[in-house]
């Protein structure tokens, strides 16, 4: 799921590649109530982030380029 992250200058952008394919997985977070973790990756960079159900809400924890 390519979601749109919010940056802290307000602009809404995507970080990955639809014709790409990724590794990843998702977490449910403990003490989060709703909210999931968002671990994706290949071989430029590794992106986490938290989301509620459906992809809702997104907020980008950390994207990593090599």
């Amino acid at each position: 799921m390519n979601l749109e992250y919010r940056l802290p200058n307000g602009e809404k952008v995507k970080f990955l590649d639809d014709r790409k394919t990724y590794l990843g997985n998702q977490l449910e977070c403990e003490f989060c109530g709703d909210r999931y973790f968002g671990v994706l990756a290949d071989m430029d960079f590794i992106l986490i982030s938290t989301y509620e159900a459906q992809g809702k809400d997104p907020e980008l924890i950390i994207y990593k380029k090599r």
